[in-house]
């Protein structure tokens, strides 16, 4: 029952809280679990937690833990969520963004003084949060894969999650000896099992064509990858199967404030018209971004409210300027993109040069804000267009789109107080359209090409439409052999 599953040659980091990337999250998410969880479809539920309640004012948060270990014996307490959450804060991490309306939250961070900070173990097994404010989004935060447990009883401590062994998920590390493998086998049961889950999942990474890897019978998922229609037919005869997949992820252009002054990045925004990019890329799957919340979810923008933007003067007057647009050259889309930007955006004034990169190299610069422009691509973290407009809050590491702005940092927060649902949803698209107006992210569609292909040894795989990172592996049903 050994499902193996290829991935590019990309850094992994899977630390919950430290994370960056989709492959990352994948292999966080099996071996670490939080007080609640998603299934694959974006539906909450209870995972370390037996049990909660919430006070009357709705600024108190009770949780119950169930009887669990860690998968070396050691019992998960209230004291491991307290570090785990602490260690957020302390560490800066994407998550921190989102939920720092726990009561003190700021405070903590500025002091490191724990008894500040709104998580307080009541017992061995109850844990209590309290909240600055109501907020309508408090569970959907603790199921996210950057609330998993960590076997901390410091939140300082440079935790070796390879050398701890301590996995609060269904996986665990069975070896890394093996060189760019990253071996997990099941150790736990879980409530949401399949009747035959993966017994050993392998993570490999590889630079070998996926399609290729499949013919060999190497890898076992081409999930979140673009295949062709003559490569699905061959696959499909060799008994592989499909599942809906990825239909929330964005694809954008960032634009680095360091090389690229607001006059021309507003002047190369306006030039930009997502809609005529679809139109030319002619894939039934993309639906074209005007803003950054994905269609579907609160707070989605249409054409109609990005109309004023558009309604501005398209010349730019500066002085000759030229910079780089990464992008990943083995990716057919990602050409595409790349050689149509060239040709709206090239003028006597602006020389557009296309910087091909492999994929970790394009993530690395990304993430360290190191290029001057960038093709890049994102997903959601959990079903609310809130968990998009945090990556945009000032003063996160994870806010890679160069954006420091406090009127936008203070109407985050506000919108997370709201408890009147039209106010918020209006609230999320005022918020996109000031942070459009930096002109460092540029919307280009939502969808993607991936394939949602398994392979013949997998009987069933659920839904997933936030991508495979976001699906818990012990879902699927393998084949009985």
């Amino acid at each position: 029952m050994e499902l193996r599953i290829n991935m590019p040659e990309v850094t992994i980091n899977y630390d919950p809280q430290k994370m960056e990337d989709m492959f990352s999250m994948m292999i966080a998410l099996q071996l670490f679990r939080g007080l609640m969880r998603y299934d694959a479809a974006g539906g909450i539920r209870l995972d370390l937690a037996a049990q909660w309640e919430k006070s009357k004012d709705n600024l108190k948060y009770t949780f119950k833990l169930k009887d669990m270990t860690f998968s070396n014996g050691k019992p998960i307490t209230s004291r491991h969520v307290q570090m785990t959450f602490a260690r957020m804060f302390f560490l800066g991490s994407s998550i921190a963004a989102d939920i720092d309306y726990i009561a003190g939250a700021k405070e903590f961070r500025a002091t490191q003084d724990l008894s500040k900070l709104g998580v307080r173990p009541i017992s061995e097994k109850e844990i209590e949060f309290t909240l600055s404010h109501p907020s309508a989004l408090f569970l959907k935060h603790v199921a996210v894969a950057d609330c998993s447990i960590l076997p901390l009883d410091d939140f300082k401590a440079n935790l070796d999650l390879t050398e701890a062994g301590a996995y609060s998920g269904p996986y665990k590390i069975k070896s890394l000896k093996v060189k760019n493998e990253y071996h997990l086998e099941k150790w736990r049961s879980d409530a949401l099992d399949s009747d035959n889950p993966p017994k050993e999942v392998i993570f490999f990474r590889s630079s070998i064509d996926g399609v290729e890897l499949a013919r060999r019978k190497l890898t076992d998922s081409l999930d979140a990858q673009p295949v062709s229609k003559a490569d699905t037919e061959m696959l499909g005869k060799s008994g592989w199967i499909s599942s809906p997949t990825e239909l929330t992820g964005e694809t954008f252009v960032i634009l680095n404030p360091k090389y690229i002054p607001s006059e021309l990045r507003r002047y190369l925004y306006l030039k930009t018209n997502p809609k005529e990019l679809v139109a030319t890329l002619n894939e039934p799957r993309f639906k074209t971004a005007f803003g950054l919340v994905p269609i579907g979810l609160s707070g989605d923008l249409d054409e109609s409210d990005v109309a004023d933007l558009y309604r501005e003067k398209t010349e730019y007057k500066g002085k000759k300027i030229s910079f780089k647009i990464d992008y990943d050259p083995e990716s057919e889309v990602n050409v595409k993109i790349a050689e149509w930007l060239r040709k709206i955006w090239s003028s006597d004034k602006v020389e557009v040069i296309l910087n091909g990169l492999s994929k970790s190299e394009k993530l690395d610069r990304m993430f360290s804000k190191k290029a001057e422009a960038t093709i890049g691509r994102k997903g959601v973290d959990y079903p609310d267009g809130f968990s998009v407009l945090t990556y945009f809050k000032g003063q996160y590491a994870s806010n890679y789109f160069h954006v420091e702005d406090k009127e936008i940092d203070k109407a985050i927060g506000d919108s997370l107080q709201m408890t009147d649902s039209v106010k918020q949803i209006q609230a999320y698209k005022d918020i996109q359209k000031l942070i459009l107006r930096h002109y460092t992210n540029i919307p280009l569609f939502f969808g993607s090409q991936a394939s949602g292909l398994w392979s013949e040894k997998v009987k069933r795989v659920p839904s997933h439409p936030m991508g495979a990172h976001t699906m818990p592996l012990e879902v699927i049903e393998m084949r009985t052999q």
